[in-house]
């Protein structure tokens, strides 16, 4: 990629088709006796966007998305008919299975279920912490709140009698098996497959004239799957978990070794590919950028630490949803140096760009496209006053544009889907983070991902707040330089009207503050929702105090 630029009254052409730029980041421990950041805004980013910056920027987005869609099928929104209309028809028609339906409307609507079986379903479900609890965004409003405890009951595993009136009731009501199979598919495409069998395999058994059959485990919504939770059933599923096992670390072994396989799938949902976006992260030599970068053993490591932490916070926006597995004188020199804007990740970026372009298109489908145009971004809030469909066009515009700038930036053509405009429009964003209200949520919390029946603790990834640590960039081989002109400017290189004389080129490191979030593994006896987790962080400031005082 050939561009020219002017430095120091120079006029200079680049020829950036062998340039290699190396990346280090120092280890800096100095964050765990001064505090954490609460927010990414709190560390003043200035005018580069690490990845973490643009992570934040997603978190933000993500979960007022999500809430926004759970909310709008819950109450039925464009073509999509409400999961609240949905159980109010099936509770006629369910006969042994109305206590179950009965319960699930009466969570849904934050109500007393009417007494009775009903009833005593629900007080055993609210009963166990860990099924019933709202945690992440789900605590921002009581409608949330219903739509947590009402879908996580309904993850539960039916009994056969139960099992066979459902059936019954959706295959005689035509329309009720359209909004259930409609429900099951927004289910799988906005989060991902599910991990344990639905209703829609016994339904297609009664169309091809045979009796359903009976599974266990079988729920009427059951939970979906994720790389993590697949990967801790397949080493642990019926044995005991060693000490010291890490989850986040494990994950990023077999990433590493291709036995964890994030390429997305035809069935492969949203979250999948939030996953497969941060391959690049726990592999960095897999990505196109590879051959334009080298990176320092600790710049390898902050990626390991950016992976565990933005699959954190996308797990924690899926919580509901994702199965918890159990200069000297002289004519000055023009120095030359990598510019950078975002954080050289451009693979991730492109993924994660793909990734929006999926979930608006599984949104249009469920919805249909005049629906995103009325529905808004739920957050703590409340709505914000941009159109869905809009926000996620933005969000979709902001990672191709990401992408576009990185590969500008390390002279790597970009992907061929990125829009040509994109780049600048990221810049524009880059230019204005202070201004950007997302980038000042509290991202700070825990998520399970699984339960340790042996220990009867849940392991948890905790997300204990942001730091900044400096990144150095130089090249490692510099780009191909060319003095196109020299100003003339008397007291320089021109006298008296003097032909310029060329100077002698200079590269130099250049760099930036690198925004990096802090996460731990643990075990915990008591599951913590984002208020008090948070007010847990703000007791004890330091990372050790933190995760010592949860045990």
């Amino acid at each position: 990629m050939i561009r020219e630029i002017l430095t120091e009254g120079v006029r200079l052409k680049f020829d950036d088709a062998a340039q290699v730029i190396s990346l280090d980041c120092p280890q800096d421990i100095t964050w765990d006796d001064q505090g954490l950041a609460k927010s990414v805004a709190e560390l003043r980013p200035g005018k580069f966007a690490s990845a973490s910056v643009l992570a934040a920027k997603a978190k933000a987005f993500d979960d007022g998305l999500i809430a926004a869609v759970d909310v709008a099928a819950q109450n039925g929104a464009g073509t999509f008919a409400g999961k609240a209309g949905f159980l109010a028809k099936l509770a006629a028609c369910t006969g042994l299975a109305a206590p179950l339906v009965h319960g699930a409307r009466a969570l849904g609507a934050g109500s007393a279920p009417p007494a009775g079986e009903a009833a005593k379903l629900v007080e055993e479900f609210l009963a166990d912490e860990g099924a019933s609890k709202p945690l992440g965004f789900y605590t921002w409003s009581p409608a949330l709140e219903n739509i947590f405890r009402q879908d996580r009951f309904l993850q539960q595993a039916l009994e056969e009698p139960v099992f066979a009136a459902v059936v019954r009731a959706l295959d005689a009501e035509a329309q009720l098996r359209v909004h259930y199979e409609a429900w099951m598919s927004l289910n799988e495409r906005l989060t991902n497959p599910l991990t344990r069998p639905n209703l829609r395999p016994a339904l297609a058994a009664l169309d091809g004239g045979t009796a359903p059959a009976f599974v266990r485990g079988i729920a009427i919504s059951p939970p979906s799957e994720s790389p993590e939770g697949a990967l801790v059933k397949r080493l642990f599923g019926n044995t005991p978990i060693p000490e010291g096992f890490n989850l986040a670390d494990r994950l990023i072994e077999e990433i590493r070794k291709g036995r964890v396989d994030l390429t997305p799938s035809s069935i492969s949902g949203w979250y999948d590919r939030i996953a497969w976006s941060l391959e690049t992260l726990a592999a960095p030599d897999r990505g196109a950028e590879a051959k334009k970068l080298d990176l320092s053993k600790s710049y390898r490591e902050t990626l390991e630490a950016l992976f565990k932490g933005i699959l954190a916070l996308a797990r924690e926006s899926h919580v509901k949803q994702l199965e918890q597995p159990c200069a000297g004188c002289g004519p000055p020199r023009p120095k030359i140096r990598p510019e950078l804007s975002v954080e050289p990740l451009p693979t991730h970026y492109l993924r994660r760009a793909l990734g929006y372009r999926f979930v608006r298109e599984v949104l249009e489908g469920a919805f249909g496209a005049g629906a995103l145009k009325a529905l808004r971004r739920l957050t703590a809030g409340g709505p914000v006053a941009t159109p869905l469909g809009d926000e996620l066009a933005q969000m979709e515009s902001l990672f191709f544009g990401a992408h576009a700038a990185s590969c500008a930036e390390i002279g790597l053509a970009p992907d061929p889907q990125a829009p040509p405009a994109s780049g600048e429009a990221f810049r524009c964003w880059v230019e204005r983070l202070t201004e950007d209200e997302d980038l000042k949520q509290d991202n700070r919390m825990m998520v399970p991902v699984f339960y340790d029946v042996a220990r009867r603790q849940t392991k948890v990834w905790a997300f204990l707040g942001w730091t900044s640590r400096p990144l150095t960039a130089q090249f490692r081989t510099p780009p191909d330089v060319e003095v196109v002109a020299a100003v003339e400017k008397k007291g320089w290189f021109g006298f008296g009207g003097k032909k310029a004389e060329a100077p002698e080129i200079e590269f130099e490191d250049a760099k930036y503050a690198l925004i990096y979030p802090v996460t731990a593994e643990v075990y915990v006896t008591k599951r913590l929702n984002r208020d008090e987790f948070r007010a847990h962080c703000d007791r004890h400031r330091s990372q050790k105090e933190i995760l010592a005082s949860l045990r």
